[in-house]
Parts: structure tokens; C-alpha cells; sequence
């Protein structure tokens, strides 16, 4: 079933409407009739049942008839990542971690970061959009781009992952026991040693994503699909 994205959606809501180009969409591009049920979620862990009763290409209404509220994930994975010079690579990168089940995206600024800037409403509509074809009820939460030494986290334990030939441990026995985690991603280039040492002395723990150099949309990725994969 099609799933839409209304973050302004609250629960116990008997009816929304979509504004024009998202009404435009149902009406003439996936072409809905009035009558059709379709499922809505507000990224907030609400999803939503309702009957299309105003179906044109300007103003297409809903009838909420069921809802449901799904629990967050207890495997909780913030990935500060390196925006890539090719921006193609890092929104590919926001779609398939959000398809993942990514909890945070922190954009982080490096001194060998060759993006210094950034679109978050592109990448928002990136996120928005794998939200939907995944069928997910939480949507990721994206911040805005920090520099790396402005950067902070929550998660019981942060992990850096780097190439430089110092001691690492393994992501996998890095976050054996631990659900929650962030994980620290360099831009191509890799981090340099002064960001390694900031980090190492912030309690961030050096890891290794196995012996093949990967790309930073690559590395991202493996990370955040081992870190999830480990605990459910």
C-alpha cells in the first residue's frame, strides 16, 4: 500500500488535507479515486488509515478511519557523516539509511571536507521520500551541518572510523552490548590526525570496518547496517 508522509498529522486527527503538490501527486500521477483507502504515517510513530472523500488536483482531503502508534526501534544508531563532493553519493547515502532505520544524521564539517555546504530542504525531501517507500513510521532526525569539533551526542558510545594505522577495535566488538551508538564517518580524505586525536580525547573509540578502503558513503552505510544488525 502507498504510504504517505503528513508530519503535521497529530493523533486523534479525523481528517487532513494535503496541500497542492502532493494533492497534484495523488490525483493525476498515482491517479486515486475518491473511496480508496490509503495509509498515512507522521514520522512521529503514528500511522494512519483513512478514505479519500476530496480528490482533485488542488485539494485532496482524507478521512482518518483507524490508527495505530509503533514503538521506536531500542536499537538507536546516530551516523555523523562527512557530506561527499559528489552530493549524488551523500543523498543516496540519506535514502538507504533512513530505508535502514538510521535514528539520527548529524552532517559534520572536517578539515578535509571538500562539501562546506549544504541543502537541508533537499535533503529533507531526500529522507521524506525513503520514509515513504519504506513504509516506516519514524522518520530519522537530521541536523543541520556541524563542525566536527562543534559535534556532540547522547549515545552510551561513540566510535570514530578512520584509516590511519593506529589501534583499533572492530565496530562489531566495539558495540557488542550496546544498542544505542553513534558513529563518526570522515569525508573523502579521510579524517586527519588532529581530528583522530580530538576525538580519541573525547572518550571516541577508534574502529575498523575491515581491511578494503571504502568510500564515505560505503563506510557509512556498513557501519550503520552492522551497528543495527548486531542487536536485533
Amino acid at each position: 500500500m502507498q504510504q504517505f508522509y503528513t508530519p503535521t498529522l497529530e493523533s486523534g486527527s479525523s481528517s487532513h488535507s494535503f496541500d497542492e503538490q502532493e494533492s497534484k501527486h495523488i490525483a493525476r500521477v498515482l491517479r486515486k479515486n475518491s473511496g480508496e483507502t490509503i495509509r498515512l504515517t507522521n514520522g512521529k510513530g503514528h500511522l494512519f488509515w483513512g478514505v479519500l472523500e476530496v480528490l482533485s488536483p488542488k485539494n485532496c482531503r482524507v478521512n482518518i478511519t483507524a490508527s495505530e502508534f509503533i514503538e521506536p526501534s531500542s536499537v538507536q544508531v546516530h551516523m555523523a557523516v562527512a557530506p561527499t563532493k559528489n552530493m549524488d553519493r551523500f543523498e543516496w547515502f540519506l535514502e538507504k539509511a533512513t530505508e535502514l532505520g538510521v535514528h539520527r544524521i548529524t552532517p559534520i564539517l572536517c578539515e578535509r571536507s571538500e562539501r562546506r555546504q549544504l541543502k537541508l530542504e533537499r535533503c529533507t525531501k531526500i529522507i521524506t521520500a525513503a520514509v515513504k517507500q519504506s513504509l516506516r513510521a519514524h522518520a530519522p532526525i537530521l541536523d543541520e551541518l556541524t563542525p566536527l569539533s562543534q559535534f556532540t551526542t547522547n549515545a552510551p558510545i561513540t566510535c570514530i572510523a578512520h584509516c590511519d594505522d593506529m589501534p583499533k577495535s572492530a565496530l562489531k566488538d566495539a558495540l557488542d552490548d550496546k544498542p544505542n551508538s553513534c558513529i563518526l564517518i570522515g569525508p573523502e580524505g579521510d579524517f586527519t590526525t588532529n581530528e583522530i586525536q580530538w576525538a580519541l580525547a573525547q572518550n571516541i573509540q577508534a574502529v575498523d570496518l575491515g581491511n578494503a578502503r571504502l568510500r564515505t558513503e560505503t563506510a557509512a552505510l556498513v557501519a550503520l547496517h552492522t551497528a543495527i544488525l548486531l542487536h536485533t
